[in-house]
């Protein structure tokens, strides 16, 4: 297995095969300080790619990344941390379709508008069941052009609804998982 770590948050794996790409994931799940597996491929990455999801169950998710007409953007607090509102799509659900409901369900706003689509995030997590998740979720900027009551989803465990000002991004930023941070300080540069 040739694998070593280049920033104290990331491993890189260069993939020979099956074995060195799952004992490489291993060691990086147990490895609390890691947020990064990069796995580099030369030709085989078509084999890389097979392997690596195999060793997940896959699931498909969608959000938004949702501004209001004083430019100001919408976050969920759940569980103590703060998220943009996402949910998974039901089977044969559009993806459009089911960003859209899963805001509304999480906020309580209807009417919103979708601008257009941005990159996919990827998070790994274990399920209650001890299976390995790989979750795909589709982000679309989305416009809110209303004044509307915020309203959490508290079945789903979400406390709070909030918009924040740009400058009071950082409230959210400090307190959100790394592939948020990642998404949101891509999607402010634009």
């Amino acid at each position: 297995m040739n694998l070593h770590e280049t920033m104290p948050d990331e491993m890189v794996l260069h993939y020979t095969d099956k074995a060195s790409l799952l004992k490489a994931y291993k060691r990086f799940y147990l490895d609390e300080d890691c947020l990064k597996l990069i796995i580099k491929t030369n030709t085989n990455f078509p084999e890389a790619c097979k392997f690596f999801n195999e060793m997940f169950t896959r699931i498909e998710a969608a959000g938004g990344i949702v501004r209001n007409q004083k430019e100001e953007y919408l976050f969920i607090k759940r569980l103590g941390v703060w998220d943009l509102p996402k949910g998974k799509l039901h089977k044969k659900e559009p993806v459009q379709a089911g960003a859209l409901r899963e805001v509304t369900e999480e906020t309580g706003l209807a009417n919103l508008t979708i601008a257009k689509q941005l990159p996919s995030t990827y998070h790994i997590y274990t399920d209650r069941k001890g299976k390995e998740i790989l979750k795909e979720t589709y982000w679309f900027e989305m416009f809110c052009k209303e004044d509307q009551k915020l309203v959490p989803q508290l079945e789903e465990d979400i406390t709070e609804v909030r918009w924040f000002s740009a400058g009071e991004l950082n409230i959210p930023l400090n307190n959100t998982y790394a592939s948020l941070r990642l998404l949101l300080e891509s999607y402010l540069k634009d």
